[in-house]
């Protein structure tokens, strides 16, 4: 787990690196097109989060440092949410079967079953704050789940928020302030910190 983890933070790292070392021609295509592109870039959005033809975190910083923090935030919020809300109704209505097989390969099921039952609402809106599970299985197995759709919704929609604005906060700042860029990241840090002695609690006491 922690060599996976270090893994992929090598991997993000090159990333921003590479970003930052190269971000004057990167910030002129950027600024190429204007808010006329804005209904495009939500559909990609979805898209992106649905299907990971990019990693979802590299284009929701990509729409931070094009559209700035707040639209750009808007735009990831709407892929992340609107992805959730397909991958709930094809496991719920379409591909039962298949979804049921895929969560069942999930060695850490029982875990999500133990959270669920203790509060729907409240256990989606932790998962969507703190990457305790991963996306696709949260979203999965609440379809599969007798789960209420508008509490799935609202958790949903509400956990989202904080992550999509860091996403696009640290984008946008990548390219105009590196010194910004690590305190966005000191930030996050902070708020995750201060998150999961929450989640910790409320699990105690279930």
């Amino acid at each position: 787990m922690i060599f996976r983890i270090l893994f992929i933070g090598i991997i993000y790292g090159a990333i921003l690196f590479t970003a930052y070392l190269y971000r004057t021609p990167i910030v002129d295509w950027l600024n190429q097109g204007g808010y006329d592109q804005l209904p495009f870039m939500f559909i990609l959005a979805i898209l992106f989060s649905t299907i990971p033809i990019v990693p979802f975190t590299i284009f929701a910083g990509i729409m931070g440092a094009k559209y700035g923090v707040w639209i750009g935030a808007l735009i990831n919020w709407t892929g992340s949410v609107g992805a959730s809300i397909i991958f709930f109704i094809l496991s719920r209505y379409f591909f039962v079967e298949s979804f049921q097989r895929y969560i069942e390969r999930y060695d850490k099921v029982q875990k999500v079953d133990q959270i669920v039952s203790q509060n729907a609402f409240i256990a989606i809106l932790f998962t969507r704050m703190i990457p305790i599970i991963p996306t696709p299985i949260v979203n999965i197995y609440s379809g599969l789940s007798k789960m209420l759709f508008r509490h799935y919704f609202a958790a949903t929609a509400i956990g989202q928020i904080p992550g999509m604005i860091v996403y696009a906060y640290l984008g946008n700042k990548l390219f105009t302030s590196l010194s910004a860029f690590f305190i966005g990241i000191l930030i996050y840090i902070g708020f995750l910190l201060l998150i999961i002695p929450i989640y910790r609690l409320w699990k105690k006491s279930g």
